[in-house]
């Protein structure tokens, strides 16, 4: 048996070991399994065998097994070519995420809603929490604003002397000074720039003590540490916002010859990226879609100009859009 590659052989392999049952489904072998979560589905293309796990009992649920596995169309399928269809491709799917008309729709949707994308997904960066390569991490990268620098700095002190405070250590008066100086810089520049601060996750600092701003005699009741990686990613966007002219001609400069995990060829621009997991791409002209799967070769057109957004399948990691 010739497998699409090693994964697909292991899964195959615990896919007998868990075996309960089989059918057939459509194109597909459906294989219930002892697992109380997973069961999974076998196809096969030009000889080639691969494996896909599925949520078990969706298919009592639904009665597309192309639900289940995530997508409306599987290629071989007449499809339309519209906002949200999900098409299967083997273990890959593509969503078409938006579809436009002509070159001013393209920059419109940029400038007024992919920044906002990137916004969050920034926050996101700057929590540790996912890693993006993007145009919009490499524009502020290339930046040289004093004010970002400064509060990146001001904000590595303030957990720096957060954690700190955390362990209760001697003396708590005075470092509960050093933080609140740190907060009230970290206030002045949030007003600055107009940007709402959020606080962090529900832990009490302090009881009934407040914060002064000494040049607007405002005072402020702080009971939870500032989310300064939520601030610094509110002034980033701030930042890009006016330079949207610019971002723009940056962000469309990146327009060449892609080529997805070494599988999908095509002419555009990478709008986002998480290795080896999922990728979105902006198409600004329709054009042929090479696809090479473990030696499986396809073609998928794209009628107009386009952003996809391509993953792996369910089994792998996805951040929704």
């Amino acid at each position: 048996m010739d497998f699409l590659d090693e994964i697909h052989n292991v899964r195959y392999r615990l896919a007998m070991a868990l075996k309960v049952s089989s059918f057939k489904i459509g194109d597909f072998t459906y294989i219930e399994t002892s697992d109380p979560n997973k069961d999974f589905v076998i196809g096969e293309e030009e000889g080639k065998v691969f494996v896909l796990p599925i949520n078990k009992d969706c298919i009592k649920f639904s009665q597309d097994i192309k639900h289940c596995l995530g997508f409306d169309y599987y290629y071989k399928e007449q499809f339309p070519w519209k906002e949200e269809v999900k098409i299967g491709v083997l273990d890959r799917i593509i969503r078409i995420l938006k579809v436009f008309n002509d070159y001013d729709e393209i920059k419109n949707y940029i400038i007024n809603q992919e920044i906002i994308q990137y916004g969050g997904k920034d926050y996101a960066m700057l929590e540790g929490d996912l890693y993006f390569s993007n145009p919009y991490e490499e524009f502020l990268d290339k930046l040289k604003d004093d004010d970002l620098e400064n509060i990146k700095k001001l904000s590595k002190a303030y957990q720096e002397v957060k954690n700190f405070l955390d362990i209760q250590v001697e003396n708590p008066t005075s470092i509960e000074d050093i933080y609140k100086e740190i907060e009230s810089e970290l206030i002045k520049i949030a007003r600055k720039y107009n940007v709402e601060l959020d606080y962090g996750r529900s832990i009490k600092l302090y009881s009934d003590e407040r914060i002064s701003e000494d040049e607007e005699h405002v005072e402020e009741e702080i009971r939870e540490p500032i989310n300064v990686n939520s601030l610094l990613a509110k002034i980033r966007a701030k930042k890009v916002i006016e330079r949207k002219d610019e971002f723009l001609n940056f962000l469309l400069s990146k327009e060449g010859e892609f080529n997805i995990w070494g599988e999908i060829k095509g002419k555009g621009i990478i709008l986002d990226e998480m290795k080896d997991k999922n990728v979105t791409v902006l198409l600004t002209s329709s054009q042929e879609l090479e696809i090479n799967i473990g030696g499986i070769k396809r073609k998928i057109l794209v009628p107009k100009p386009s952003i996809l957004f391509i993953k792996k399948d369910s089994a792998y990691f996805e951040i929704a859009r």
